[in-house]
């Protein structure tokens, strides 16, 4: 399995809409294929600044997925209700 971390400071008068927009995405009629586990935290010490954490079936299917329309529109989202921070990819390793 693949992992995908986006963080991102969401401003305060849009962390509604936000915490809307993964409530939506994360929804199993709106999940995409192969994506295993969506998940959002927020900072303890900082709010507003969130770590949403995907994980996925395989570096194949994670890859397709950053090359949608739905990927680019979810960026884009995160940049109009604040900034994005940080993405990066990761292994995960089951034990």
């Amino acid at each position: 399995m693949v992992g995908l971390e986006i963080l991102a400071k969401i401003q305060p008068q849009n962390r509604y809409e936000f915490l809307q927009t993964f409530e939506i995405l994360t929804q199993t009629n709106h999940k995409a294929r192969d994506c295993i586990k969506q998940t959002l935290f927020e900072k303890s010490n900082e709010s507003n600044s969130f770590l949403w954490i995907e994980e996925w079936k395989n570096s194949e299917s994670l890859e397709s997925y950053r090359q949608t329309d739905r990927f680019r529109s979810l960026l884009g989202a995160m940049e109009v209700l604040g900034s994005l921070i940080k993405i990066r990819t990761f292994t995960l390793k089951e034990e």
